[in-house]
């Protein structure tokens, strides 16, 4: 039976504090912050995080919803560099150009959590199942796994796998995310909480 590993135990004893905070934060997201979320996600893929954070403050400084500008010399910016600045400026304005679309999977309470996720991955370019997942989750919206290098790479020191499982199509996404909330219920922790102590373990912060 996996169990968590010492080093973790401790780790999480320090951040526990941080990372149940961070999650209340995530619940009370507000709705008019949604959009703005799903621009952090889109920049997120192959970029640092503080980056995208950035970005979506200056997108926000200058009404980037209600104006609706090319966003790409922002993201190209080298002092907080998106990467696919090219693709991603072009995700960015899709998603507000559909955003009336997008907002009514986020809200519609007669699906679930996975539907939503797979409507977002549908209907909303640049949203795979991982940035899927992590809007969601910022969003307050919990009950799917992000799932990146560095999460399997702490599933394996956890004894989840033995070595780091292939990721390749939707249904390595779904088998890996159900092993990983099966784990979770072993060791009596939240899956979103496991999830921030994988990341605050590899950065030493708790971001979103």
């Amino acid at each position: 039976m996996s169990t968590l590993p010492d080093t973790h135990v401790k780790h999480y004893q320090q951040f526990k504090s941080v990372i149940e905070s961070r999650l209340t934060d995530f619940v009370h997201v507000k709705p008019e912050s949604y959009f703005y979320e799903l621009c952090y996600c889109l920049c997120t893929p192959q970029t640092k995080a503080v980056n995208a954070s950035k970005v979506v403050e200056i997108l926000q400084e200058k009404q980037f919803f209600e104006c609706g500008f090319n966003p790409e010399e922002i993201l190209r910016d080298n002092s907080h560099y998106i990467r696919f600045h090219n693709q991603k400026s072009i995700s960015l304005l899709r998603a507000r150009e559909n955003w009336c679309n997008i907002e009514m999977i986020v809200t519609d309470d007669t699906i679930d959590i996975m539907q939503k996720r797979d409507s977002l991955v549908k209907h909303v370019r640049g949203l795979g199942m991982k940035e899927a997942s992590h809007f969601l989750r910022n969003i307050g919206m919990f009950g799917v796994a992000i799932i990146d290098r560095h999460v399997l790479k702490h599933l394996v020191l956890c004894g989840v796998f033995r070595e780091i499982p292939r990721l390749t199509s939707k249904k390595d996404y779904l088998t890996i995310e159900r092993q990983w909330f099966d784990y979770c219920y072993t060791i009596g922790l939240k899956q979103e909480i496991v999830d921030l102590l994988f990341w605050s373990f590899e950065t030493g912060h708790v971001l979103k």
